[in-house]
């Protein structure tokens, strides 16, 4: 299979030896080092020992793929290929059903088996905050679309520990939908209704329904994207979805690092345009989506055709590279010309700008 993009840090399968190699430089997989040799054991010898891989078909059923990359930001060997038919980057393979239910049961949270591969803190109290701090801009948003939000049933799927839930918290009904006991048990703490389990387990249909990096973890997105649909207020639930976007690579995001948004735990890696094509032929109309993709849609049930975006894709793509080039030639400087002649070149290029 051809590589959208020939560089060898695309094609390299890396050793347990060299993850330690070369941060920083070309020679290194992702600018980000992992910080836990957990996450490399695990995907490489226990998962590999006890889970199957099976092939995965793209959500706009075509198979013409290029590959993209050999590994994950982590030195993981997993194959990620680029749909040429309408642009949607995906895992070339995936677990089955019961190997990523196993996966998210028992090792995708923090306090399983010291893999840390989910986010959070080390305790339910330090974590709860965190998303209060971070989540924001995440109720502004909505806040934008829906004025004096009062009275409304606010479903965050999901979501972890349901910090986000707590801008939301006055005069409304607050719903936490997820699977790590220690976090719904905190959120409840706080006065939100817990539920274990997915959208299999939601019956009523909410005003507002958050899924802040979500989507793209699910392994079967044409079964969960039906569930969701069944939940939706035609032409009234609002959905705020995010994740990271492809297209914002190219902006900096990742310092251009196509390879730092490839992770085991993603399925799929959706640019904003191949997502809003995605969501509008199942039935969905955007209200809100930027690069990075933070974004609001709501069902309408009117859907549209498929549109080709591999060629805006392979763009965003090789823009991206180049801005990585630029970087590292950045980091290069930083790193091995003294700071007192970057201060000479600074004074000489000033004097420059002031004539």
């Amino acid at each position: 299979m051809d590589y959208i993009i020939n560089h060898k840090r695309f094609k390299k399968i890396y050793s347990f030896n060299e993850l330690d190699k070369y941060p920083c430089s070309e020679k290194r997989i992702s600018k980000f080092p992992h910080s836990s040799i957990n996450y490399f054991e695990f995907f490489n010898d226990y998962a590999k020992k006890n889970y199957t891989l099976i092939p995965t078909k793209c959500l706009c059923d075509n198979n013409d793929d290029i590959l993209l990359s050999k590994s994950d930001r982590h030195c993981v060997e997993f194959h990620t290929v680029v749909c040429k038919k309408c642009g949607l980057i995906r895992s070339k393979d995936y677990f089955t059903d019961e190997n990523t239910k196993d996966f998210y049961k028992n090792y995708y949270r923090p306090g399983f088996n010291s893999i840390n591969i989910g986010h959070g803190g080390t305790d339910p109290e330090t974590f709860f905050n965190q998303q209060v701090q971070e989540s924001k801009f995440r109720f502004d948003l909505i806040n934008n679309k829906i004025k004096n939000i009062h009275n409304k049933k606010i479903l965050d799927l999901g979501g972890g520990i349901g910090g986000v839930l707590n801008h939301f918290k006055n005069n409304n009904e607050l719903y936490l939908a997820d699977y790590f006991d220690p976090y719904l048990d905190y959120a409840k703490s706080k006065g939100i209704n817990i539920i274990k389990g997915g959208l299999d387990k939601i019956d009523f249909k909410p005003d507002i329904i958050i899924l802040s990096h979500v989507i793209e973890h699910w392994s079967n997105f044409r079964e969960e994207i039906k569930k969701l649909i069944k939940i939706q207020k035609i032409g009234e639930t609002i959905n705020y979805i995010e994740f990271p976007g492809v297209d914002s690579i190219k902006l900096g995001r990742r310092e251009g690092d196509i390879i730092g948004d490839i992770h085991v735990p993603h399925v799929y890696y959706f640019a904003s345009y191949v997502f809003e094509n995605l969501m509008n032929r199942y039935g969905f109309e955007k209200l809100y989506i930027d690069s990075f993709i933070k974004s609001l849609f709501i069902y309408t049930g009117k859907k549209s055709n498929l549109i080709n975006n591999y060629p805006k894709v392979l763009q965003d793509l090789i823009l991206a590279e180049r801005r990585r080039k630029i970087h590292c030639v950045q980091n290069f400087i930083k790193l091995f010309i003294p700071n007192k002649l970057l201060s000479i070149i600074r004074k000489i290029r000033n004097k420059r700008i002031s004539y």
